[in-house]
């Protein structure tokens, strides 16, 4: 048998609150029991990087810092951070004193070794959900990480992953499609659709601002924060500030980088920000104003060979279930578009359906 217990997760106030991530709380443990940062984030499954942007998201959702760095001194966690992981011990151990633990009878051996896959991707929301919710519902396992666009698609290349995730603008922008097609080759790799998505800019609760269009970053001296170089959500933002006139580089707090979407939102959410660029569901999931600028298409590109494989066939299952089509209604911005289908690189790459433009 098999014996499952409870666990605690933390969630803002509210019935939209947002959640920790369940990532922050082993981390913060593996740094209480004398870890440093680059073994902390290797035993939680993240890379130093990942590991560091999602601390640092988190603290400005919290609106305090949970760790400590200090030069030559390492890392340890600070007064809040030390309090979240005690009030958690202690909050799990009055769970188990009144919920009895589950005892469930595991799968026959063979019936329970999942298939597996490497992706490498762009962050996107819905592709967490699929991990998390719909594969493993298939017998699927996805190993994630989240890179750039364009990271990704190189690491792929480089034999690294079994997918690469990428985004790409419906909208017509002379070159926009160039960098990614570095990287794949259409006699040696198949696209795969999954969904498309709203990206836009996110602005604090109820425009302070007054922000109607991209111009008004500039004019109005607004403090943005940034993605990170090479991810696609950057290469959009930098297409559509070319071709407003903007000169991006200008802009207060364009160096400023975060890894994800909801890093982003958060940062804006805890005003430390007045702008920056993303989807739509992250916007709203911290209850922040957004304006759309662009439509997109996510797509999972996968080697020829393999795309008839048993596991890449489980995974055009999966993004084809209806459960992920629920999953999708309850992001907002999102839909489902060629879900689960091999794509031709000029079907995948085209921008008949336009987007939605909204210029300076």
């Amino acid at each position: 048998m098999i014996q499952l217990t409870p666990l605690i997760r933390w969630q803002l106030p509210g019935s939209n609150g947002a959640e920790i991530d369940a990532r922050l709380l082993p981390l913060l443990a593996a740094i209480n029991g004398g870890a440093n940062l680059g073994a902390a984030v290797a035993q939680v499954g993240l890379s130093y990087r990942h590991g560091w942007g999602l601390l640092h998201a988190q603290a400005a959702l919290l609106g305090v810092p949970l760790v400590d760095m200090r030069r030559g001194k390492g890392v340890s966690l600070t007064a809040a951070g030390r309090e979240l992981l005690q009030r958690t011990a202690g909050a799990e151990q009055r769970l188990l004193r009144k919920a009895a633990a589950i005892e469930i009878a595991p799968l026959p051996r063979a019936a329970a070794q999942p298939l597996r896959l490497v992706i490498h991707a762009s962050h996107d929301l819905a592709l967490i959900e699929l991990r998390e919710r719909i594969a493993p519902a298939l017998g699927l396992e996805l190993n994630l990480e989240f890179k750039g666009s364009l990271e990704a698609l190189a690491s792929f290349a480089a034999g690294h992953a079994d997918l690469a995730g990428f985004h790409i603008p419906l909208g017509s922008h002379p070159g926009a499609l160039a960098p990614y097609l570095r990287w794949l080759k259409p006699r040696q790799h198949r696209l795969i659709g999954f969904i498309e998505r709203e990206q836009g800019l996110m602005l604090p609760p109820g425009n302070p601002a007054r922000v109607r269009a991209l111009r008004d970053l500039a004019s109005k001296q607004l403090r943005v924060i940034n993605r990170q170089r090479g991810s696609g959500t950057r290469l959009l933002f930098d297409q559509l500030l070319h071709e407003s006139g903007i000169d991006g580089p200008a802009l207060r707090g364009y160096a400023t980088e975060e890894f994800t979407h909801l890093a982003v939102a958060a940062t804006i959410a805890a005003g430390k920000a007045d702008a920056g660029f993303g989807v739509k569901a992250a916007a709203l999931q911290y209850g922040l104003e957004f304006k759309t600028l662009e439509r997109e298409r996510y797509l999972l590109a996968c080697r020829g060979e393999a795309a008839e494989q048993p596991a890449i066939r489980r995974l055009r299952q999966a993004v084809a279930s209806p459960r992920m089509l629920q999953v999708l209604r309850g992001l907002p911005g999102y839909a489902s578009a060629n879900a689960g289908s091999l794509l031709s690189f000029a079907r995948a790459f085209s921008t008949g359906r336009g987007g939605v433009r909204i210029r300076a």
